[in-house]
C-alpha cells in the first residue's frame, strides 16, 4: 500500500493526531522524547531535540486536507527507501534516540529482527541500554495508538491525581 494510503487510513482511525502533521513532522515523538530525557535528569527544551521530519517543509502551509491530498507526492520516495532498506535486510521506522544528554527524532534503518524492526500496528516500543542491560536491552512493548489507548491513558492519570493529590 502506498504511504499516503496508509496515512489516510490512519488518519480516519484516529491513529494520527487530528493534523497528522505533528506525528509525520516528529512533533508527537519529540514530546514524547523529551518527557523521558527530562524524566533522566536532563534539562532539555523542545528546541533541543533534532527532529528530522517525513515531508517537505513547505507542506506546513497547507490545510490537513489540502496536506492528505498531497501526500501521494511522497509516495515513490518512501517506496524507494522501504526497498532499498530491505535490500539491505532493514526496515525504516521513525523512532527517537534519547542518549548521552540529547534526543534525536527521524526515519531510522534498524535490522529487520530486532524488537523495533519486528513492530508491528499501532505499537510503540522503548528500548533501555543500560549498563545492567545492554547489549541486550530491556524492550517495553504496548499500543501505543487510537481512541481507546488515549482514554485509558487519561483516565488513569486522572485517577493517579485523584489519589495523589
Amino acid at each position: 500500500q502506498p504511504f499516503s494510503a496508509v496515512v489516510r487510513e490512519a488518519h480516519r482511525l484516529g491513529y494520527t493526531e487530528p493534523d497528522p502533521r505533528d506525528d509525520l513532522g516528529g512533533v508527537d515523538v519529540a514530546r514524547k522524547a523529551l518527557i523521558l530525557a527530562r524524566g533522566l535528569g536532563w534539562q532539555l527544551e523542545m528546541d533541543d531535540v533534532a527532529v528530522q521530519g517525513l515531508y517537505p517543509p513547505e507542506m506546513d502551509e497547507l490545510s490537513v486536507d489540502a496536506f492528505l491530498e498531497a501526500m501521494p507526492s511522497l509516495d515513490d520516495s518512501f517506496r524507494e527507501q522501504v526497498q532499498s532498506a530491505a535490500a539491505a535486510g532493514k526496515v525504516l521506522r521513525y523512532a527517537a534516540q534519547v542518549a548521552d544528554g540529547a534526543c534525536r527524532v527521524g526515519p531510522t534503518l534498524v535490522d529487520a529482527g530486532s524488537p523495533l524492526g519486528r513492530l508491528s500496528g499501532t505499537d510503540n516500543l522503548v528500548e533501555f541500554t543500560t549498563h545492567w542491560y545492554s547489549p541486550n536491552p530491556l524492550v517495553i512493548q504496548g499500543r501505543g495508538a487510537g481512541v481507546d489507548a488515549t482514554a485509558a491513558g487519561v483516565l488513569s492519570d486522572i485517577i493517579e491525581l485523584a489519589y495523589t493529590a
